[in-house]
């Protein structure tokens, strides 16, 4: 079956998309990227998503005008055109075409690419998962709150932890837990949600976002603060948010396993919640 793909204000072959070998994205990393999930059919969080993409531009400095009703409908297409019904819509803008030099121009035209990817979710049903997670020093640059393609720090973990066995990998700053390879990281300790601030040292999740929504419409405590490694380790619960991995359980963290490696109550309460806020 055909793949398409939106490069450029036109709809071609996943075979036929190409793009300048001096494109500031694929020299320098010079640009922003979202992960959009889709299920049945439906794309989900979206203006979120936006407001996160209009975030990245703005503080890269981007020449970059969004049309949100135009991206939609792009969006829309594709989940047509791909027959998608459960996956991811993969959406990047870079800076644009330049000779190679580090000082960029103020005028480039952005390159856009969006393309889907099919994708089977862990889902809180009778085949819900938990994961074994590893810990890993926090090595990204300084604006990780950007959603930029600047990933290779995210890879080394995310490789390390593969060849270990694990799901991910969760990034430590010092003593602190910051967030993980492609995820915000939460941990639960006698019936309190915990997680990092969503400040300029981690990404502000879209699913780490609408879940707070949930957990404070259901009277559960949540402390949006700093936890250690140590805290994590006797958390009574742990687990991930992202748009990849939903809300996925972790039960074990380098050697320790968590709730004795089942998954926990409030977490699969959690991941019920959401899900049925998506299907709704």
């Amino acid at each position: 079956m055909p793949r398409y793909v939106y490069l450029n204000n036109k709809y071609i072959n996943y075979k036929d998309a190409h793009i300048h070998i001096e494109d500031r994205g694929f020299q320098f990393s010079d640009s922003v990227y979202e992960v959009i999930k889709v299920i049945k059919k439906k794309i989900l969080d979206y203006d979120f998503h936006v407001r996160r993409l209009k975030y990245s531009t703005k503080e890269l400095n981007f020449n970059f005008k969004l049309d949100k009703k135009k991206l939609y409908k792009i969006f829309i297409n594709l989940i047509k055109k791909n027959k998608l019904n459960n996956g991811t819509i993969y959406l990047q803008v870079t800076r644009g075409v330049q000779n190679r030099e580090h000082a960029y121009n103020t005028n480039l035209k952005p390159n856009i690419i969006i393309y889907t990817n099919y994708k089977n979710f862990n889902l809180p049903n009778k085949n819900y998962k938990g994961f074994k997670a590893i810990t890993y020093p926090d090595i990204r640059w300084a604006r990780p709150d950007i959603k930029t393609t600047s990933l290779l720090a995210n890879i080394l973990a995310a490789t390390y932890a593969s060849n270990k066995g694990a799901y991910e990998a969760i990034f430590f700053k010092g003593n602190i837990i910051t967030e993980a390879a492609h995820s915000n990281v939460w941990i639960i300790k006698k019936n309190k949600i915990i997680t990092h601030p969503a400040n300029k040292e981690i990404l502000k999740g879209v699913t780490r976002t609408v879940l707070i929504k949930i957990i404070y419409s259901n009277g559960l405590i949540l402390k949006e603060k700093k936890f250690t490694k140590k805290e994590l380790y006797n958390a009574d619960e742990v687990f991930i948010t992202s748009s990849g991995s939903l809300i996925t359980p972790i039960i074990q963290v380098d050697s320790c396993k968590i709730n004795n490696g089942k998954i926990g109550t409030i977490t699969k309460t959690l991941a019920l919640n959401l899900y049925k806020s998506i299907i709704k």
